[in-house]
C-alpha cells in the first residue's frame, strides 16, 4: 500500500511510528547506531534550537530519542521492542504510549511514495546529499503550501527540512556513531520514575 505525500510529511514532522507495509522486519539497514542531530525551528517569531540524540539497536526495534535544551534533557521517548514510553525528566514520570514494537521513529523510503504523487510532481527525487559524512538518498514533497526535503541513509531519516508559511524546521544529523554499543539501559525505564 502506498502512502500519500501528506501522510509522509505528517509522519516525519510529528515523529509518528510507521513502517512500510510490505512485511519488512527490519526498520533500518544497520543493527545499531547513535545519531546526533541539531534541530532548529521557527514558530510564531520564536527561534527554538535543540539537540536530538537517536540511539537504536536490533535494527530499530529498540530505540531511544532524547531531546536536549542546552545540556539538559527535556524529553525522552523509548521503545523496548514491546512498549513505547515517554519520560518527563523534570517530573520523574513515565507514561506508557502503547505498542512499541516498531521503535520511536518513522521509516521513510522513496519507494513508499505513491506513483500518483510522483507523477503529479508533488514528490520529486533529488540528487544524493552528504549528511554527517553519509551519502543519503533525497527527495522533496510539496503538500498544501509546504515543502519538505528528506535525506535518508539506511532508512534512517538524516535530515528533515520543512518550510511553510508559518513554520520552518530543520533537523539535520551532525554525527553518526556506528562503533559505540547502545546501552540496554537506554530502552528501559529509569529507576526513580513513576510510571503512569
Amino acid at each position: 500500500m502506498k502512502r500519500s505525500t501528506s501522510y509522509v510529511a505528517i509522519v516525519a514532522m510529528l515523529g509518528i511510528v510507521t513502517l512500510a507495509s510490505n512485511g519488512q522486519t527490519k526498520k533500518y539497514d544497520i543493527k545499531s547506531c547513535i545519531v546526533t542531530f541539531e534541530m532548529t525551528q521557527k514558530v510564531a517569531g520564536m527561534d527554538i534550537k535543540n539537540k536530538v540524540v537517536l540511539s537504536f539497536d536490533d535494527y530499530g526495534t529498540k530505540e531511544c530519542r532524547e531531546t536536549y535544551q542546552g545540556d539538559k534533557i527535556r524529553e525522552v521517548y523509548f521503545s523496548n521492542g514491546k512498549e513505547l514510553y515517554s519520560l518527563n525528566p523534570n517530573k520523574k514520570t513515565a507514561a506508557k504510549l502503547g505498542d512499541g514494537s516498531l521503535g520511536t521513529e518513522g521509516r521513510l523510503d522513496w519507494n513508499d511514495i505513491s506513483s500518483a504523487d510522483k507523477k503529479s510532481g508533488n514528490a520529486k527525487q533529488l540528487p544524493k546529499m552528504t549528511i554527517a559524512g553519509k551519502t543519503c538518498e533525497a527527495f522533496v514533497v510539496n503538500v498544501a503550501g509546504s515543502s519538505t526535503t528528506y535525506a535518508i541513509w539506511n532508512h534512517i531519516l538524516m535530515m528533515l527540512d520543512m518550510k511553510s508559511k508559518d513554520v520552518t524546521m530543520l533537523r539535520k544529523a551532525v554525527t553518526v556513531d556506528e562503533k559505540t554499543p547502545v546501552s540496554a539501559d537506554k530502552c528501559k525505564g529509569p529507576k526513580g520514575y513513576t510510571v503512569k
